[in-house]
């Protein structure tokens, strides 16, 4: 599969996306500010891997610097979806505020979140 790239306008500014398969897992590497306006498009992607019968996701958050609540339904949505189909939905590379938001819902208790990418493909190949 080639790896793909999107470019997505929100209220709070743009998001990269790139996409790659990486061993049957789904690298999805963001890039920017997560929002109302984009966050839905993560959903769709990983509902369309889904339907080509991927069930492993890392989604890399390295470089997202804002996300809101609606980027969290988004996540949960996504991590419910992947986990009735016994596949694996991780986060990677979370820091700062979205890490803070995150911890302050208590959602690293329910999310897999691995401090980098690296570290969520290496679990993999347990």
């Amino acid at each position: 599969m080639e790896k793909i790239h999107k470019e997505i306008l929100g209220l709070m500014g743009e998001i990269d996306i790139d996409c790659w398969d990486e061993n049957d897992l789904i690298v999805v590497d963001l890039n920017g500010q997560l929002d109302i306006y984009n966050s839905n498009d993560i959903q769709t992607l990983v509902d369309a891997y889904m339907q080509r019968g991927y069930k492993k996701f890392a989604i890399n958050l390295e470089k997202v610097s804002y996300l809101d609540s609606s980027t969290i339904s988004a996540f949960i949505h996504c991590h419910r979806v992947v986990e009735e189909a016994s596949g694996t939905f991780m986060l990677a590379g979370l820091h700062g505020a979205p890490m803070e938001v995150f911890e302050m819902a208590k959602l690293h208790d329910i999310f897999s979140i691995y401090p980098d990418l690296t570290a969520a493909l290496d679990s993999q190949s347990d």
